[in-house]
């Protein structure tokens, strides 16, 4: 039915009939997670978190992060980036969701700054399914806000959820384990150590 509406002289003129609009529900593809939205807030923290480590101020957040730097394969410069860590006897594990692991693999030397100290470390990038369910089961333990920021979160069992892990391994996800190199065992051993109470409270 075509609606009449009143100008200003009086008259009626014929309006065109409205128009019905449906809103069509957002592909649940295009739908962020709880995860992807807490790695994009993370950006904009990580500028001060890397401030933070670097500085006298980092028993403020040392205990479950550190700063890593690597060299670009393709840019050849130098990155330094805050992680989350956990201890694993005298390896470090890192989640590594984010691009900035492809730049990381034997033979390949990086630094760490844990606790205040720099290290040099010698990665190894895990992407077996079973080492990394295995491998995320104590980091989940040691450290459950992980599972917010991977997607990955544990079962009642305290493996991760299979699907979850199968999913982000799909994006590109693997467990980053850093090792001391050999040069620096002495003072790396040392720093480790003095990490290990964090996790083992």
């Amino acid at each position: 039915m075509y609606r009449l509406a009143a100008n200003v002289k009086g008259s009626f003129k014929r309006l065109s009939p409205p128009v019905h609009t449906t809103l069509k529900p957002r592909p649940q593809g295009g739908l962020m997670n709880l995860s992807q939205v807490l790695q994009r807030a993370v950006r904009y923290f990580n500028p001060i978190a890397k401030a933070i480590l670097a500085s006298r101020l980092h028993p403020l957040l040392s205990s479950r992060l550190m700063l890593l730097t690597f060299t670009g394969r393709k840019t050849g410069r130098s990155r330094t980036t805050p992680v989350s860590y956990v201890l694993d006897g005298s390896s470090l594990l890192v989640p590594g969701g984010g691009a900035w692991s492809k730049n990381l693999g034997a033979g390949w030397p990086a630094q760490v700054c844990i606790r205040g100290t720099w290290i040099a470390v010698e990665p190894e990038l895990v992407a077996a399914p079973l080492a990394m369910e295995e491998l995320l089961r104590l980091m989940l333990a040691a450290n459950p806000t992980m599972g917010m920021f991977t997607g990955i979160r544990p079962g009642p069992d305290g493996r991760p959820y299979a699907a979850a892990l199968e999913r982000e391994r799909g994006r590109g996800f693997v467990v980053v384990r850093l090792r001391p190199a050999t040069i620096s065992s002495t003072g790396a051993s040392s720093a480790l150590g003095s990490a290990a109470p964090a996790f083992r409270g």
